[in-house]
């Protein structure tokens, strides 16, 4: 009998009573409801989702031939993975996929046949032979069971992919090993032999009619070839979360791992990297790119099938990744991607190196797949250095995505005739006429050269700056524009735009007392020059030999806010005694940037430790590091958090003042810090 459309098999629906609905036996956590006679309906097959698993004990026969060298790609990886999903119970709940070696049709899908053709050749090389080969390539290592184990891998993805496609299983996570994504079209590389993610989605492409594929990574690691891969292709989106460091970490490419690679022809914005400038980024962080960035990419894209890179070396405790990531962020994010594809989602193993901390991440993922909710994160509360990567991440992609506007126009998008004023000329030449007919400071005269160009108006200083016995020297980074942009492009709303610039707060209250002073406004980055702390140490090497040991004040503070601290720091150093001698107080006010350091050398460290206090947010970085005395006093102060420099600034102002004002009264200088700090 052919089944009618509410698949009933054409038995009328049996009318239940409230409150008498029959309950058939589920799974854990759940109950199947039916309509009075089978519990196998379509509801009940829906509630169901089927987990498939990749595991094959032989691909554990891929080793070091090193075998005093512990390596961190250890073998025992999917054991540990396999042995925690199988004594949790979950093994007995998913759906075993057998894995088989990848053909070479399908691997030069993606690879070149010469690529195959060395990978199969180690399989009868000598022992030299193969350490030789290893040590021509980047961070492989080989023995004789390597290709096979390869083969196996990367056949292993393809064969879940194939069985999600094919609807045997609703969703899977491939436990496999060598891992892939950095495995490049003719190149092994960081302990990657075939790309197995890349592979089978062309296998999914070509055989099984798939059109979009999305492929998350999430291994703290740029997945190079799998970028490079599909970087023309416009109906793969690759969506990279990695640490990146401005390119100094693995695989240390750094354009190709930036925001800025966006992918190429008709595929731009279909590479979509989210590079962290540093370690110790956390759930809250990857729960919002996941919220700004990947899901909202995703849902437009609308994909096929969603295949993750699922390297758990951004977990906590990973040697390598040094990230925070729990078990339930993992958990989190394998939640949202359920959701997209009509649950269609493939994880593979890439990276992770800490046993105990891949074996719970990989679980708590398993977990999500066979249906379980993620367990409970804390508040989402991501860092100033993650907001940062967001917002350049959505500027850049938001001409390809519309689900990103405002779209953000460059210099470089402005129409033919259409004049273009730099914001930053025009703050400068109303901020030098202000100041001169608010206050008379004055312009100071700089050379025609180097200095001259790029500081002209951008150093003022009191007119009577001789007559002063006290002279605070005063850097900091220009005034903030808020602005009210349209909400689908980057155009401002003059009306409802201003200007923000607390630095005049500090000017009448220096004047105010009758001191004198040296101000710096710290021009914005364009195109970051290589040399632009050395430019804006020059200057105020400057400044000091020319104003402040000319006029010879009795006392001189210091104060830095902004990206200027690591110039100041640099003058501290070029001008070491000078500066021990004649300044009583220094206030370092670094905001989101690095903290400065002086030199190491014991006597300026000492004096700099004594003399300068470094207010700093309680979420900055800097509290993961160890401190060191040449860093200052540092004081860790929770109502900063994620302040703009300019606010800081503000909620400082009275504080800081007293500080300086008891210094100056007493006659020398003094650290008082009452915030948690490392005295």
């Amino acid at each position: 009998m052919d089944m009618d459309i509410d698949g009933t098999d054409g038995k009328p629906y049996v009318l239940i009573e409230p409150r008498k609905l029959p309950i058939t036996k589920g799974s854990r956590n759940r109950v199947n409801y039916t309509n009075g006679e089978s519990s196998n309906s379509l509801l009940g097959t829906f509630l169901e989702p089927k987990t498939g698993i990749v595991y094959d004990k032989r691909m554990r026969y891929h080793g070091n031939l090193h075998e005093d060298e512990h390596h961190p790609e250890d073998p025992k990886r999917i054991t540990v993975i396999q042995e925690k999903i199988k004594d949790t119970g979950c093994l007995n709940r998913m759906v075993p996929i057998k894995a088989r070696e990848v053909l070479p049709e399908e691997a030069c899908l993606v690879h070149t046949e010469d690529h195959w053709d060395f990978v199969t050749k180690t399989a009868h090389m000598s022992d030299n032979e193969l350490i030789k080969n290893a040590d021509e390539y980047n961070s492989i290592y080989l023995n004789n069971e390597t290709a096979f184990c390869a083969r196996l891998s990367c056949g292993g993805v393809i064969e879940l992919c194939k069985a999600v496609v094919e609807g045997t299983v609703t969703n899977g996570f491939a436990n496999v090993r060598p891992p892939g994504h950095h495995a490049e079209l003719n190149e092994p590389m960081g302990f990657c032999i075939f790309n197995n993610v890349a592979v089978a989605a062309q296998c999914l492409r070509k055989h099984y009619n798939v059109e979009k594929v999305f492929i998350l990574d999430w291994d703290i690691h740029h997945g190079n070839g799998t970028q490079k891969a599909f970087y023309n292709d416009p109906n793969v989106v690759y969506c990279s979360i990695h640490r990146y460091e401005n390119g100094h970490f693995y695989p240390g490419d750094k354009a190709l791992a930036n925001y800025t690679a966006i992918g190429g022809g008709e595929a731009k914005g279909k590479t979509i990297n989210i590079p962290w400038p540093r370690a110790g980024m956390k759930d809250s962080d990857y729960i919002f790119a996941f919220n700004k960035v990947v899901m909202p990419i995703a849902y437009e894209f609308s994909p096929d099938i969603v295949i993750v890179s699922a390297g758990f070396d951004a977990a906590e405790g990973d040697p390598i990744g040094e990230n925070h990531v729990s078990p339930s962020g993992f958990g989190h994010m394998t939640h949202m991607l359920k959701t997209l594809a009509d649950g269609k989602l493939i994880l593979a193993l890439e990276g992770g190196y800490n046993l105990d901390s891949i074996s719970k991440s990989a679980l708590a993922c398993v977990k999500v797949l066979l249906g379980e909710p993620p367990s409970k994160l804390g508040p989402i509360k991501p860092n100033q250095d993650c907001m940062e990567t967001i917002h350049q991440v959505i500027r850049t992609q938001s001409k390809y995505w519309n689900c990103l506007a405002p779209v953000y126009y460059a210099t470089e998008d402005r129409l033919p005739g259409q004049l273009l004023v730099d914001m930053a000329e025009m703050l400068k030449m109303y901020r030098t006429r202000n100041l001169y007919s608010k206050y008379k400071l004055i312009p100071v005269p700089l050379s025609d050269g180097k200095l001259g160009q790029r500081f002209t108006n951008l150093a003022c200083c009191s007119g009577d700056l001789f007559r002063k016995e006290v002279v605070f020297f005063f850097v900091h980074d220009m005034a903030d524009f808020r602005a009210d942009t349209r909400a689908t492009s980057n155009s401002i709303n003059v009306s409802n735009s201003y200007m923000i610039d607390t630095v005049y707060l500090y000017i009448e209250t220096i004047l105010g007392n009758e001191h004198g002073i040296i101000d710096v406004d710290v021009p914005p980055v364009v195109n970051q020059p290589k040399n632009e702390n050395q430019d804006l140490k020059d200057l105020l090497i400057f400044l000091w030999d020319n104003l402040i040991e000319a006029t010879n004040p009795k006392k001189v503070i210091l104060i830095g806010a902004g990206r200027g601290c690591r110039s100041l720091a640099g003058l501290i150093n070029e001008r070491d005694y000078s500066i021990m001698e004649k300044v009583v107080c220094t206030i370092m006010i670094p905001g989101p940037n690095e903290v400065p350091s002086v030199s190491k050398r014991t006597d300026l460290s000492t004096w700099y430790h004594n003399n300068a206090n470094v207010l700093l947010p309680a979420n900055h970085p800097f509290w993961d590091k160890k401190m060191k005395r040449e860093h200052g006093s540092c004081s860790k102060i929770e109502d900063l958090n994620n302040m703009p420099v300019q606010d800081m600034l503000v909620h400082l102002h009275n504080d800081m003042f007293s500080h300086i004002n008891q210094i100056l009264v007493n006659g020398g200088p003094a650290n008082s810090s009452n915030e948690e700090g490392n005295n």
